[in-house]
């Protein structure tokens, strides 16, 4: 059974409005501890592909979560 952190990080990924369809899932798969090349499989693309396209979604998710902590204050 997940736990709390994993829930509340599942949520957040599927709210998010900045984040494609395969962004998103890449981001679910990787917190579901499925490897690089499981997902790229997935994808026909290569690993290195999905590391990158990880990267670029969690530097989205961080973007916008430094903006609303922002706007908050």
């Amino acid at each position: 059974m997940p736990n709390q952190t994993l829930l509340y990080f599942l949520k957040l990924i599927s709210e998010s409005k900045r984040l494609n369809f395969k962004e998103e899932n890449i981001l679910i798969y990787r917190l579901k501890q499925k490897k690089l090349r499981q997902i790229g499989k997935k994808y026909k693309i290569t690993a290195e592909r999905i590391r990158q396209i990880e990267k670029k979604a969690l530097k989205k998710m961080a973007s916008k979560i430094f903006q609303e902590k922002l706007f908050k204050i």
